[in-house]
């Protein structure tokens, strides 16, 4: 799942430059963890490890792995998210 980022207009609900923050969520490991953070790496170089935050879910199975990264267009995210769907290890992106 990806947020819709326009208006109905076609304009982008976001300003940039800003700090933006996403979302994937999946089974609980490290590898995920890395494999978010070099996809957002992919688009977002400058990205600091210390920007990431992770989430165990209730019963310790899944965790939610956010990352924030200083966005400068709408196409450098749908970039992440369009590799974030693709990875069989991320079960769902916001």
């Amino acid at each position: 799942m990806t947020k819709d980022l326009h208006t109905p207009d076609n304009e982008s609900l976001i300003e940039f430059p800003c700090d933006f923050r996403l979302k994937a969520m999946g089974k609980n490991s490290e590898s995920l963890v890395e494999v978010v953070y070099e996809i957002a790496c992919r688009y977002a170089p400058n990205t600091p490890r210390d920007n990431i935050h992770i989430t165990n879910s209730k019963g310790g199975k899944f965790i939610s792995v956010n990352v924030t990264i200083y966005a400068t267009c709408l196409e450098q995210i749908h970039g992440i998210y369009g590799d974030l769907k693709k990875h069989p290890e991320v079960l769902m992106s916001l």
